[in-house]
């Protein structure tokens, strides 16, 4: 047998578990909305909200169902309500066999501030369900619910109403339970009997007959049947509807999704950010590139792709020249690993020569080096010598060919 837990909205909250005939396997147990979290993960959930908060009403409507049924309802409830439709959110039920449909208006804030509260809890709730509706329904007899300072009544072929239960005389007479032809089947919850057994038991006299029933675990267990039998109106309608299928997914991933979604733009904008400052840095290097080329190659009048053309004279010059720069290069280094001392500060290739200015800290040092590069089949010729602080400065003369 499928089971529910049948919360009903006052101070404390309360609820209790129900079986779908309306049964109470369990005890009513009292507490905060989040004590009932455990319960509620293993069963259907249907909330029992306040009556006194919800009007209801039964008008012949023009049209039978579907979107312009959601249209006239508002205007058709209008002299109902106290305040402007637009404030209200509406519920509709199944027609009777007199055409007439009930409906159910709650003040949109006041509906949107329990199902927070609820989902702020951890509650999902299958249905929520106003009081009135609950009160069992008996056709030869008018019932009546006293329960927390609370009236609530059905009367044969009328709508159900809540009232204030203070003062309770008063309310009866306002709930027409009064006179000969009146027959009262009535529900005290036990705190409520203690406080106004004499008034209650004096509505004896000025009924037909009264039927009175005393609730030791108050109105709960009375209501719980009502609000999971099935065809009971839920104001879960429209933008409240709950959501099922990829709808209520979304709702429970929705901040991860948010969240990954985020990062994703994050990531985007990043590389983004990176594209764009690697691209400046390329027209940057591209620029300089061109610069270094219209200097190493001042013969040529039009620089169109400097990288192409400085390596099309490089492969040139190797290809005329088999002692080339990068082989002139590769001796200079070896020479300068096997006569430390001498320091290169600059060269310049011109003619297949390579024209060194160096510094070391003598003469002797510029020979080791010379020697060097005879040994590695190329001719070194000291072009000049010039005395500084470091010792001297040379300009060496590097070719092809044996030492002059």
């Amino acid at each position: 047998m499928n089971q529910f837990l049948v919360l009903r909205l006052a101070n404390p909250v309360s609820w209790l578990i129900a079986g779908g005939d309306g049964g109470r396997p369990g005890p009513v147990v009292t507490g905060e909305f989040a004590d009932a979290v455990p319960v509620a993960r293993e069963r259907q959930v249907v909330v029992i909200a306040p009556g006194s908060s919800v009007t209801l009403a039964q008008p012949e409507l023009p049209v039978k169902g579907g979107a312009k049924l959601a249209q006239v309802v508002p205007y058709a409830m209008e002299d109902s309500l106290a305040g402007e439709v637009e404030q209200f959110h509406f519920a509709i039920g199944a027609a009777d066999t007199g055409q007439s449909t009930l409906i159910a208006a709650v003040r949109r804030e006041e509906l949107r501030g329990w199902l927070e509260a609820l989902e702020a809890a951890g509650v999902e709730p299958m249905s929520v369900v106003p009081d009135t509706l609950c009160v069992p329904d008996n056709p030869g007899k008018t019932v009546a619910v006293i329960d927390s300072g609370q009236l609530l009544v059905r009367a044969p072929g009328s709508l159900p109403v809540a009232l204030d239960a203070e003062p309770l005389t008063e309310a009866f007479t306002l709930a027409g339970l009064e006179g000969e032809d009146r027959h009262v089947q009535l529900f005290v919850s036990q705190q409520d009997w203690q406080y106004s057994r004499e008034m209650i038991e004096a509505l004896r006299e000025v009924t037909g007959s009264l039927d009175l029933q005393i609730l030791p675990d108050g109105a709960l267990p009375l209501l719980a049947a009502g609000a999971v039998r099935p065809g009971t109106l839920s104001l879960l309608q429209g933008e409240f509807a709950r959501r099922t299928g990829w709808r209520a997914e979304w709702q429970r991933w929705r901040v991860a999704a948010l969240l990954a979604a985020a990062a994703i733009a994050l990531f985007i904008g990043v590389r983004g950010y990176d594209l764009v400052r690697l691209h400046a840095e390329q027209g940057r290097l591209d620029i300089a590139i061109e610069q270094a080329a219209r200097i190493a190659m001042p013969d040529v009048e039009r620089i169109e792709d400097a990288r192409i053309q400085v390596e099309q004279r490089l492969r040139g010059a190797g290809a005329n020249d088999p002692h080339g720069l990068l082989e002139h290069l590769a001796a200079v280094g070896g020479a300068l690993a096997g006569a430390p001392g001498p320091k290169l500060e600059s060269f310049n290739w011109h003619d297949h020569a390579l024209d060194l200015n160096m510094n070391a800290p003598n003469t002797d040092a510029i020979a080791r080096f010379a020697q060097g590069i005879s040994e590695r089949g190329l001719a070194a010729d000291v072009t000049s010598t010039t005395s500084n602080e470091q010792g001297i400065q040379a300009r060496v003369r590097i070719a092809a060919g044996a030492a002059p």
